[in-house]
Order: C-alpha cells, then sequence, then structure tokens
C-alpha cells in the first residue's frame, strides 16, 4: 500500500474554497486573456483550482507558508491563461520562433517578396467585403488587430472576425485548389 501524506489529503478542498473565496483575483487575472481562451467560466474556475493545487502542494512541499499562495498563484495562473489563450502572439515567442527558423532555414530569408500573382488568385477566390479587408490588412506596414480593422470599417470586432475566418475558411476550402490550378 501507497502511503498518503495527511497534508495532501487536504489541498483539494484547500484548493476548492480558496478558488470560492478569490475568484475577483481570478478573473482579474484572466480577463486580459478570457476572450481568447476557448472556455467559459466553470472552465476558468477548474483551471485556477488545478493552478492553486499546484501551488499549495509545491508550498506545502517546500514547507512554506500558505499565505504565498495568492503571489504564487498570479504567476502559476497567468501563464495557464496565456497557455490557453488561443491567437495571443507574444513578442517574445515571436522573436524566439523567428530566430529559430533563421537557423534553421537561412534560405528562406533570402525570398521574402510576396508573389503579386499569386495574392491576386487568392483574392479572386472571396467575396468583395472579403477581399476589401484582405487587401487593407496586406497594405498595413504592420499587423493590425481585430479592434483597428472593426474601427476602419466601422464595423463590429466580432463581424470584423467573423469575415476574416470566412475568408480564410474559403481559401483553405476551394481557394487554394484554383489558385495551385491557375498557376
Amino acid at each position: 500500500m501507497c502511503s498518503v501524506n495527511p497534508n495532501k489529503q487536504n489541498i483539494w478542498p484547500l484548493a476548492q474554497s480558496w478558488v470560492s473565496a478569490n475568484r475577483v483575483l481570478i478573473w482579474c487575472i484572466a480577463a486580459p486573456y478570457y476572450r481568447y481562451m476557448s472556455c467559459d467560466s466553470r472552465d476558468l474556475a477548474g483551471e485556477a483550482q488545478l493552478a492553486v493545487y499546484q501551488v499549495i502542494s509545491v508550498l506545502i512541499d517546500q514547507n512554506k507558508d500558505l499565505s504565498l499562495t495568492s503571489q504564487y498563484f498570479r504567476i502559476v495562473f497567468g501563464t495557464r491563461c496565456i497557455q490557453l489563450a488561443a491567437g495571443v502572439a507574444l513578442a517574445n515567442e515571436q522573436q524566439a520562433s523567428m530566430a529559430i527558423q533563421n537557423e534553421q532555414s537561412p534560405d528562406l530569408n533570402e525570398c521574402c517578396e510576396l508573389d503579386d500573382a499569386v495574392i491576386a488568385v487568392t483574392l479572386s477566390a472571396l467575396t468583395s467585403r472579403q477581399r476589401l479587408l484582405s487587401l487593407w490588412i496586406l497594405s498595413q506596414p504592420r499587423p493590425v488587430s481585430f479592434n483597428t480593422i472593426a474601427n476602419h470599417f466601422g464595423i463590429h470586432i466580432q463581424s470584423a472576425r467573423k469575415i476574416l475566418s470566412n475568408a480564410i475558411k474559403r481559401i483553405e476550402g476551394y481557394g487554394n485548389q484554383r489558385i495551385c490550378e491557375d498557376l
């Protein structure tokens, strides 16, 4: 039989009560990422519970004061929120991935010009509104957010997301086949 540390048996109920008592803190940490996370409030509470369980376990293992839970929880839970936030690109991650890509494929750096013919054929697969948004995005010197797109065209952010999502689906669905045939 394996023996269980008596302190470990009490961690899960302690984590549950901690999450219930700290809902505002949990929301404050998750708020910047929540709209990009594919979860609801129950999933968020579950993630918080797992994070606080992890924090309390480590604090107990290291014989540290449990009053440090909030401090460590902010870091652990914030990291989990970032990991769950699909589509949120962090500058450090982009720079690191670009550096790795440059090392692995130096020949990609030589040819960084976009082929206008391929772009034109690709855009022809889109509706006029999708094409309008896509052309505007491609003409920008820097990447733009959905908020910037929505403000520029006077539409809701959700509309901008839907238009671009549908454009991507069109290109992936049948636009790419037509493009390959034309080239």
